[in-house]
């Protein structure tokens, strides 16, 4: 009897375990096994609508950190940097690789780990706006990095080593972020998007640029004009002479500076001249549009790019401009000269009288007075129609058989046949509107006679 008593029991024994087993694997059908953990999230007995809802809540509830040596200096959630998961075809992944009838195995076998896919996607524009703002913030009381330099003080080249500071670099930062992301990791190393100094003391470039600025300190640099040599000196060269952004410079604007003074001593353009005239003797002219002058952006231009060739140079100017001679003496003994006072014109060649005649130059109580100065014929025209304002603002328009214009507003010398007379004090009534009013006769043979460039100095 006894024996009859335990076979019943082992038999109902055997019933229910078997019975736990399939109800077990059953009930695991449709849930995860016991002691399953899905990228660190236990999702053991939920069904794949449970588990994908509390891996979407765990990983939006994630902080990442943003760590600068051993301190975190800001945290940003999922949503600051844009990050969003679908866990629906993990969770069912998963749940589909398991075999429910194994349940018992899991439930005594310890965490059992399963790998598997975040799907994560990131917002780029979000996770860059944030990388930007959050750079802006934190580098308020940073220090950005400076390269190496170096320059002369007071003829000795000096350098300045370079310095490593600790700004952040928005679009390194942004690159860090999309990195933390997508190897799962929750925090970024701030140390890695610092802006680094470029140029170090210790490179080979900056080593061998030092050496060519030591040569370029030492070359012999002139400019010339007409005849007049400048040398820059030493000290002039080495102020002008540094590094910057990995480059040897030349200062601009203390070449610019230097060309100007030069300009300024040499420049014939805008200078008064002294002239012996025919009746008044020795008479001071004031400029005209005779002359030159030094073109100080091309002259400063060719100057540094001789300079950066590291060899000794002399530079010719370039000028604009045309008038007295190369080698900027005076005005030269072949000219025409007009004597308001005397209202006479003189042709002048190689120094000897050619002609001469009596003029009609402008009327000064119209405001029309012939302007004073050193002019030159910048151009021969026949058959011309000369036009104008008169003085009641009526408009006239003349036409001349000779024209040679002197200035840039519409002066020059022509034949003026309504003139019944030349000479005298007839220009104080009857003078021109500015031009040098000349005989017929006399100006035709004046117009074969002189040519383009001929200077005219009018007193």
């Amino acid at each position: 009897m006894q024996k009859k008593h335990w076979l019943a029991i082992a038999g109902t024994a055997a019933v229910i375990i078997v019975g736990g087993y399939i109800y077990g694997g059953v009930h695991y059908q449709g849930r995860y096994l016991p002691n399953t953990t899905v990228l660190g999230v236990n999702v053991s007995g939920k069904t794949t609508k449970q588990a994908e809802s509390t891996l979407k809540s765990k990983f939006q509830q994630r902080e990442y950190k943003l760590i600068d040596g051993s301190k975190t200096v800001a945290t940003a959630s999922s949503d600051d940097l844009g990050i969003s998961h679908d866990f629906a075809k993990t969770a069912t992944d998963v749940k589909n690789a398991q075999s429910a009838w194994s349940w018992p195995a899991s439930l005594v076998g310890g965490e059992r780990k399963v790998s598997a896919s975040a799907n994560i996607a990131v917002n780029a524009a979000t996770l860059k706006n944030y990388a930007k703002s959050t750079a802006a913030q934190l580098n308020k009381n940073r220090t950005a990095s400076t390269d190496a330099s170096m320059k002369f003080v007071n003829g000795k080249l000096q350098v300045t080593k370079e310095v490593n500071g600790d700004k952040i670099n928005a679009d390194k930062l942004t690159k860090q972020l999309q990195s933390m992301v997508d190897s799962n990791r929750l925090s970024v190393k701030l140390a890695s998007t610092y802006d680094k100094a470029k140029v170090t003391t210790k490179s080979a470039t900056f080593k061998s640029k030092k050496q060519t600025l030591q040569n370029y300190s030492s070359i012999s640099a002139k400019l010339t004009v007409a005849g007049h040599t400048d040398t820059v000196s030493p000290a002039t060269l080495t102020s002008w002479l540094g590094y910057a952004d990995g480059k040897i410079t030349v200062s601009e604007s203390g070449v610019r500076s230097f060309v100007s003074d030069f300009a300024n001593k040499y420049n014939t353009i805008s200078r008064s001249r002294k002239f012996k005239s025919t009746k008044e003797g020795t008479v001071t002219v004031p400029a005209g549009t005779y002359g030159w002058a030094v073109s100080e952006g091309t002259t400063s231009t060719n100057m540094i790019n001789d300079i950066k060739k590291g060899k000794s140079f002399t530079l010719a100017a370039t000028t604009n401009g045309s008038g007295y001679h190369a080698d900027g003496s005076d005005i030269g003994n072949t000219y025409v000269e007009v004597d308001k006072k005397a209202q006479h014109e003189w042709y002048y060649k190689d120094g000897k009288l050619v002609m001469d005649s009596d003029v009609v130059t402008g009327n000064p109580n119209t405001n029309h007075a012939t302007p004073t100065g050193v002019f030159f014929i910048w151009s021969k025209q026949k058959n011309a129609t000369l036009r104008g304002n008169n003085a009641d603002g009526s408009k006239y328009a003349s036409k001349v058989a000779y024209w040679m214009p002197i200035d840039y507003t519409g002066v020059g010398l022509h034949d003026a046949s309504w003139q019944p007379k030349f000479g005298g004090d007839w220009y104080l009534q009857h003078g021109s509107h500015g031009c040098v009013n000349n005989p017929p006769a006399f100006v035709a043979k004046l117009y074969n006679a002189v040519e383009v460039g001929t200077p005219v100095i009018v007193f």
